[in-house]
């Protein structure tokens, strides 16, 4: 058995860009410490704008890599072969990138992301069980809503 989870009220617009916008000089700044740990931002160009959107995202990091999970629109604008542009602790990097959306495959590196940023759960509407599994009705829903998992490899 789950705890309960709870989807909250989608932001206004407005109010979700100057959230962002505020994630984003924090981000940059030099207090980028304050949140670091758990944020960073994934800079895409638009397809069809050509306009470069840098999203604050939460992120777990796994074996090397970078575990961002989101249903977010963004991630359309990520072009195979590509690599995308981070900012990271602080620091401009590339990355590597692959989406996960297989049902099987999202399952250990979901759990990581909501080990390591529980408030993510809430927002994606999936928990944990009591033992630390990820719930699979759960995440099987998220994903079939549009969830992905991407797995950023930052090149140093």
């Amino acid at each position: 058995m789950s705890s309960p989870t709870t989807t909250p009220r989608p932001r206004h617009p407005r109010t979700q860009r100057l959230l962002d916008a505020g994630m984003r000089a924090l981000l940059r700044s030099p207090l980028h410490r304050l949140l670091g740990d758990k944020l960073m931002i994934v800079t895409v160009v638009g397809r069809k704008s050509g306009r470069e959107y840098a999203n604050p995202v939460g992120y777990a990091e796994a074996d090397g890599a970078l575990l961002v999970g989101t249903a977010a629109g963004w991630r359309r604008n990520l072009r195979p072969g590509e690599p995308v542009r981070i900012t990271w602790h602080g620091r401009q990097l590339t990355a590597d990138w692959e989406i996960i959306a297989d049902k099987d495959e999202i399952a250990e590196p979901y759990r990581i992301i909501l080990a390591h940023n529980p408030t993510h759960g809430r927002f994606a509407g999936i928990g944990l069980h009591p033992d630390g599994s990820i719930n699979r009705e759960e995440l099987h829903r998220a994903v079939d809503n549009g969830a992905v998992v991407v797995r950023l490899r930052p090149r140093r």
